[in-house]
């Protein structure tokens, strides 16, 4: 009876050893998933419509890396709106940091890149996207310190559709954080 007791004590162990590594060694999927359902799910402007949204996670692939250990995540949404820039700027202004990965702490940025100032950034982990000029182009860069919008040839015109990104990326501790 002893037996059967230690035998099913050491199984429930080794079981519960095997399904907690498992959890582990999947972390950063649920994780990266999970960040970028909070971009996903942020209300759109009106009379705007998602044409592409996707997310990308590797380690230590974004701005070049680094030897920091890592897990970087980012997620993107390639929109187009019957909206002017302006009034597109005006619309997300005001929206509230996301949480990082991980966390429920809130401190990651909404970046914003327009039609004609921006570039793909691709690599075997995937692609992100910053301004022609390499910057990262977060909301709160469009608007000067009395909260109005600083004129860098943005329109008010919405003679056609305004496509733009908009993209939040972050990075966070991992389980085997090896270099």
């Amino acid at each position: 009876m002893r037996k059967k007791i230690s035998l099913m004590v050491i199984l429930i162990l080794i079981l519960s050893g095997i399904i907690y590594l498992g959890y582990k060694l999947t972390e950063t999927v649920w994780v990266s998933k999970e960040f970028a359902n909070h971009l996903y799910q942020y209300p759109l402007p009106p009379e705007t419509i998602v044409l592409e949204k996707g997310q990308f996670n590797a380690k230590n692939w974004i701005d070049g890396g680094g030897s920091g250990g890592y897990w970087n995540v980012v997620s993107f949404m390639r929109i187009s709106s019957e909206l002017s820039s302006t009034e597109i700027l005006k619309y997300y202004k005001d929206t509230e940091l996301f949480p990082y990965p991980k966390s429920d702490e809130l401190g990651v940025e909404l970046e914003i890149y327009f039609e004609d100032d921006q570039q793909k950034e691709e690599y075997n982990e995937g692609f992100y996207y910053r301004s022609k000029q390499e910057n990262i182009r977060f909301i709160s860069s469009y608007f000067n310190d009395l909260g109005e919008i600083k004129n860098e040839g943005l329109t008010d015109e919405t003679n056609e559709n305004t496509n733009y990104i908009i993209q939040i990326h972050s990075g966070f501790s991992y389980f085997l954080q090896i270099d």
